[in-house]
């Protein structure tokens, strides 16, 4: 069994205020982010919702390649890219979607073995399950 650690430090009211998170088990980085970036479509600095992508494409790769793995003859490349959407007030801004679009270059076996493990490996990835109460779609394909 692994844990791993993120902290952050919060100032001031939610509308007015900001917040570090820092990834603290690998001292990768600390991030800014406030009510206003978060909501923002172009904004400059990361959200809960953006590192909860990067923690689900990051995690689901991993699963994907664990999968693939069984074809040692070939080194797939993925390409994975996670969009996590918040709704609105109607939902108390809950995330009510995730988009799950993986690429596979060089991969073993046709392009349906390969969208059918790639279905497979989103129900077994450990970030993918802790957030099955939200509707996951996933996009896959070969590359060309």
């Amino acid at each position: 069994m692994s844990s791993r650690t993120s902290t952050v430090d919060w100032h001031g009211s939610l509308v007015e205020g900001s917040g570090t998170v820092e990834l603290t088990s690998s001292g990768q980085g600390s991030f800014e982010y406030s009510l206003a970036t978060r909501a923002s479509v172009a904004a400059t600095v990361t959200s809960p919702e953006e590192l909860l992508a990067a923690a689900y494409a990051s995690c689901y790769a991993m699963q994907l390649a664990a999968l693939l793995d069984s074809a040692p003859d070939k080194a797939p490349h993925l390409h994975v890219e996670v969009v996590v959407t918040q709704g609105g007030p109607d939902v108390d801004f809950g995330i009510i979607a995730i988009e799950l679009a993986v690429v596979g270059h060089d991969v073993p076996g046709s392009e349906a073995d390969f969208i059918a493990t790639a279905r497979e490996a989103s129900a077994k990835c450990p970030v993918g399950r802790a957030l099955s109460a939200v509707p996951i779609t996933v996009d896959a394909r070969v590359a060309p």
